[in-house]
């Protein structure tokens, strides 16, 4: 979400105790929703370089985890000592091998030409294909040639491709953010999605692009979706899934918030440009939970009958961190007929080792306590540490012959991802990793490993984790400290490694400036593994070349592919 919906990130829910799966289906609104028809839009090389500015006076801050105020002066309430922050300075960290590729992504300044202004903060992700590199941010997306970061298309407006599809309303206009790119894998296609409205207003939209084909710079199917309920669906994330493109979102009316909820879309009839209707499933009732994350696919694919799966993080009544408590949802999409909802179940929480939920020293400081060199005219700015939730993305894996994380199991399923939780020092965040592993025969989960990174006193967070068809687990990341601009780093560990440990670090690109003006930080990078070897990572996020850019919000954004070892 951009700088223009500027929002306090934190929202105190009350808390109760996990529900039982039968209390919980009985307290989770699933409803079908109308289908959205496509249109199809030219090939991306037949668009025009830059559409006409759009006016940035129609857009709006809109407020989404607001802090209560009842939790002023409180002390911040953590989850207990971290037994793996010593864990981790007991293993050495050697240099990782460097990056394979490495190269400049799109920028603030890009926005600035094609908007007239620049945007913060980025939300930079993106995701590998067979033969490409597909990055968007705030407020833009490009496709790269993979083999040597050359660009194959200029920086689009996602609108762009509605609007020349021939689509009216506010997915043809507005490119209002919240980004998410993925590549499908199971289909060899593209998906590009943000949300948009128009003047504030409800209804509020889902746009979401399908390429017709495996090339990305082609043409696409596009899809214009309305939240119910007259809510807007904030920090959307997507997965990929054999049975639908899942996305979790935040859902508020106005500044209110309303609790979190799940849309389905129909992947099978989107794949083909065809009317695709959604199962949605609001979670209102349910208290405590953090933002969702649905599963996202990489490698082979999951048994039939595997459900997507949701985790959140188990949120604390007093001041809305998390607890050592993860929540799983079980997922199963539904379209054989239009009334067809689909299903959600919530599972039995799982717990993990304490940790300490507050980077920073109080919980009023929950979100602005990571600290960066001086910036322009020596003022300084802290960032945010977005510690109240998983970060993006979910990734599962399905290893169909063998089990590097079990030796025991012919066969197992993964669930990687990771969250910032407090390093060594107050105001030192770190990354708090999961690697979950389910026997696909019993279909228990359990946390098969878990670690928290922070191998000195600078901050490590806005990771993302993923893990290779070895075994290899990789976390990228921000780096920051008073003495080191906000930086792109990356850690991992063999499978063969010492459990719950990272053995390597290295760095993707040095930051030179701070940023001014805004405490906002990226909200989210991504990790990704190299569909061709499945071994191969794709990492991105965002940096600042100087502090004067730093202060205008003109951040620019890497690119960079690695490996963990070379024999992979």
């Amino acid at each position: 979400m951009t700088f223009r919906y500027l929002y306090s990130l934190w929202l105190l829910c009350a808390l109760s105790t996990p529900l039982l799966a039968q209390d919980a289906a009985n307290s989770i609104e699933s409803k079908r929703l109308p289908p959205s028809s496509a249109g199809l839009s030219p090939r991306l090389t037949e668009l025009p370089q830059v559409m006409a500015k759009e006016a940035l006076k129609t857009r709006k801050v809109v407020p989404v985890h607001k802090q209560s105020s009842a939790v002023n002066g409180l002390s911040s309430e953590l989850s207990g000592s971290d037994v793996f922050v010593a864990k981790q300075q007991r293993q050495a960290v050697a240099l990782a091998p460097a990056p394979l590729l490495n190269f400049e992504g799109l920028s603030g300044k890009d926005n600035n030409r094609v908007f007239g202004s620049p945007s913060s903060p980025s939300d930079v992700n993106g995701d590998v294909g067979l033969s490409h590199y597909v990055q968007m941010v705030n407020n833009l997306y490009r496709v790269y040639d993979k083999q040597t970061g050359k660009p194959m298309t200029n920086a689009f407006k996602l609108s762009s491709l509605f609007a020349a599809s021939g689509l009216a309303g506010p997915c043809a206009t507005e490119d209002q953010g919240d980004p998410i790119v993925l590549y499908d894998g199971l289909a060899d296609r593209w998906l590009l999605s943000q949300f948009n409205y128009k003047g504030d207003r409800p209804p509020y939209h889902e746009c979401i692009a399908v390429s017709s084909t495996g090339d990305p710079t082609g043409s696409y199917y596009v899809y214009d979706f309305v939240i119910p309920n007259n809510r807007l669906g904030d920090y959307p994330k997507f997965g990929v899934w054999h049975d639908g493109y899942y996305m979790t979102m935040e859902e508020y009316v106005g500044d209110t918030y309303k609790g979190e909820a799940v849309m389905v879309f129909d992947r099978q009839n989107m794949l083909q440009g065809k009317r695709a209707g959604v199962n949605y499933h609001g979670l209102a009732k349910l208290k405590g939970l953090s933002v969702l994350l649905p599963s996202d696919i990489d490698g082979a694919a999951a048994p039939t009958d595997m459900p997507n799966y949701l985790v959140s993080l188990d949120n604390n009544t007093a001041n809305g961190l998390p607890t050592n408590k993860l929540r799983l949802f079980a997922v199963q999409a539904d379209f054989s007929s239009d009334k067809s909802t689909g299903s959600i179940i919530e599972n039995s929480p799982l717990t993990v080792a304490p940790f300490q939920a507050s980077v920073c020293a109080k919980a009023t400081q929950i979100s602005t306590c990571i600290s960066q060199p001086l910036g322009l005219n020596n003022k300084s700015q802290k960032l945010d540490s977005l510690s109240d939730r998983p970060m993006y993305r979910l990734q599962y894996r399905y290893f169909a012959e063998s089990c590097p994380v079990d030796s025991s199991l012919t066969h197992c399923s993964t669930l990687v991802f990771n969250h910032t939780v407090r390093g060594k020092a107050v105001g030192a965040a770190a990354v708090r990793w999961y690697l979950l592993l389910q026997n696909p025969e019993t279909k228990a989960i359990r946390v098969a490993q878990q670690g928290t990174f922070a191998p000195d006193n600078r901050s490590r967070w806005m990771g993302s984790a993923a893990l290779n068809k070895w075994g290899d687990l990789a976390i990228g990341y921000s780096l920051s400290s008073s003495s080191t601009f906000p930086s792109i780093a990356y850690a991992g560990r063999l499978s063969t490694d010492l459990p719950n440990t990272l053995s390597l670090e290295g760095i993707i690109y040095k930051g030179h400036g701070s940023q001014r003006a805004s405490e906002r930080w990226g909200d989210y990078s991504s990790l990704s593994v190299d569909p061709v070897d499945e071994c191969t990572f794709w990492y991105t996020n965002q940096y600042y070349a100087n502090n004067s850019d730093g202060y205008e919000w003109f951040w620019q954004t890497r690119i960079a592919s690695f490996k963990l070892s070379a024999g992979c």
